[in-house]
C-alpha cells in the first residue's frame, strides 16, 4: 500500500525500534510536528546525500514518542522508529517541506543472534550499561535478536553513514549483524 509521509532529510539515521531525539527550529519541521502530533502520524526520516532528490530512497518512518520547549526556545523531540520505507516518488511544497509517496518494507526474518556473534551483544550491552543516553532508558532490549542488536549498534557506533544506509536497505539481519561485525573488527588494535 503507497502512503504519502512528510519527508526529514537528516545526516544521521534511525533504524525501526530505534530512538533519537531531535532539535526542531524550521517553521516547516515545526508545522509538520504540529500536524503528526495533531493526526497522530508520522514522518520519514532518509539520509542526506548528493542525488537529484537530495536523499536515499529508503528510509525509516518514524512516530514522536515524547516531546519539550528547550530551554533555548527550540522544540525537542524524541522520534521512534516504526518500519523502513521506499521512496516511489517525492515533491515540494510551498513552505518547501518534502513530501513522499511511500511503500513500507518488511522486516527481514526474526533470527536470533548466533553464539560466534553473542560477544557482539555483549559488546552492545556494555555501552548501553554504560551510556544509558544512546537507548531510550525504559525501552525493552533484545539483547539475543540479530535484528535489534544489529540495528541498535549501527546507530550508535561511530560508522560512516553511507555504511549505515547500506546497513538499513540490507534484507537479512545476519548479513547485517556481520557487516557490523566486520567493521568493530577492522577497528580493533593489537
Amino acid at each position: 500500500m503507497t502512503t504519502n509521509i512528510p519527508i526529514f532529510p537528516l545526516s544521521s539515521i534511525t533504524f525501526p525500534g530505534g530512538y533519537m531525539p531531535l532539535r526542531i527550529f524550521e517553521t516547516r519541521y515545526l508545522d509538520m510536528v504540529k500536524n503528526c502530533v495533531k493526526n497522530n502520524t508520522g514522518f520519514g526520516i532518509s539520509l542526506s546525500n548528493n542525488n537529484e532528490s537530495g536523499f536515499y530512497d529508503v528510509g525509516t518512518y518514524c512516530k514522536i514518542a515524547d516531546w519539550e520547549q528547550m530551554t533555548d526556545g527550540l522544540l525537542g523531540i524524541t522520534i521512534r522508529g516504526k518500519y523502513r520505507f521506499k521512496i516511489l516518488s517525492s515533491s515540494i511544497q510551498k513552505d518547501n517541506l518534502i513530501t513522499a509517496d511511500i511503500e513500507s518494507m518488511d522486516e527481514p526474518k526474526f533470527v536470533d543472534v548466533p553464539k560466534e556473534l553473542m560477544p557482539y551483544s555483549d559488546f552492545l550491552k556494555n555501552i548501553l550499561e554504560q551510556y544509558p543516553k544512546f537507548y531510550h532508558d525504559d525501552a525493552p532490549k533484545y539483547f539475543t535478536e540479530s535484528g535489534w542488536v544489529g540495528s541498535r549498534l549501527a546507530e550508535i557506533l561511530p560508522m560512516p553513514t553511507k555504511d549505515k544506509q547500506v546497513i538499513l536497505e540490507t534484507e537479512d539481519y545476519l548479513v547485517r549483524l556481520y557487516k557490523i561485525k566486520d567493521f568493530i573488527d577492522s577497528k580493533r588494535t593489537i
